[in-house]
C-alpha cells in the first residue's frame, strides 16, 4: 500500500467510523525502541 492508498483508506475508514469527513490528514516521523533501549529526553 502506497502513501496516497493509505491517506485515502484511513479516510474512508474515519468517515466509515465518525460519520464526517476528516479535518486534516497529518503525518510525522517517529522512532519506536522495541527492546527497552534508554532514551535521552533531552536532545
Amino acid at each position: 500500500m502506497d502513501g496516497t492508498q493509505l491517506i485515502t483508506a484511513t479516510h474512508e475508514a474515519h468517515e466509515s467510523h465518525f460519520g464526517t469527513p476528516p479535518q486534516a490528514v497529518a503525518s510525522a516521523p517517529g522512532r519506536v525502541n522495541l527492546l527497552g533501549e534508554h532514551t535521552d529526553y533531552n536532545g
